[in-house]
């Protein structure tokens, strides 16, 4: 097995863990809170586990890139400065809403905020770039069905721009599809394209 794509498969198999358990954190926060702002120990899981997605993001993109050839590797390039200043942002969010003092009312999620502004660059923009650009790096067995995911995710996320931009946050939303549904699509759609770049005539 091709160790480039093999370190792929397990990076997207984690992110996808990530996401998955990310999910569920929410669920049980809206389950919780309701109509309310989530907030502690529940928020503090959602923020760890956003930290903890950022890396394993960058380092796929890493391996997209090591992978790309000819024209592709110059989407590879932005796909991976788009996804590690994605990074940069959110852990620098995260990063001071986990030791700021925290109140009961705490919340990174609350619109207008200067954090939360930060949070929506990160992820509506830069993480939207950073898929539309890996969706024109990737190529090879695995990619029919990866290619169109990456292209409708990376969409998504910059259509939540619209949200911050209009003060209609409900337009944010599309943003949170993209990162919220399309990115755990993604990674188990760039687990199966490692895989079938590593074993081509596997089916």
């Amino acid at each position: 097995m091709d160790k480039r794509a093999r370190v792929g498969f397990w990076l997207s198999l984690a992110l996808l863990l990530v996401c998955l358990v990310y999910t569920l954190t929410v669920i049980a926060g809206m389950a919780t809170y309701g109509r309310s702002p989530i907030r502690d120990p529940i928020l503090a899981v959602m923020e760890v586990l956003t930290v903890l997605s950022g890396p394993l993001l960058v380092a796929v993109m890493v391996v997209i890139h090591g992978m790309a050839t000819g024209r592709r590797r110059r989407f590879a390039s932005l796909a991976l400065v788009a996804a590690i200043i994605m990074v940069v942002l959110t852990t620098l969010v995260h990063g001071l809403a986990l030791t700021m003092e925290r109140g009961d009312s705490f919340s990174v999620f609350v619109w207008p905020s200067r954090l939360y502004a930060l949070e929506l660059l990160a992820w509506d923009l830069f993480l939207g770039i950073s898929l539309l650009a890996a969706s024109q790096a990737v190529a090879g067995p695995g990619d029919r069905l990866l290619r169109p995911a990456l292209l409708i995710s990376g969409l998504l996320c910059l259509a939540g721009i619209a949200g911050p931009l209009s003060g209609q946050m409900a337009f944010q939303r599309l943003g949170m599809l993209g990162y919220g549904v399309g990115l755990p699509v993604v990674s188990l759609l760039l687990a199966r394209f490692f895989w079938r770049q590593a074993r081509p005539d596997s089916v």
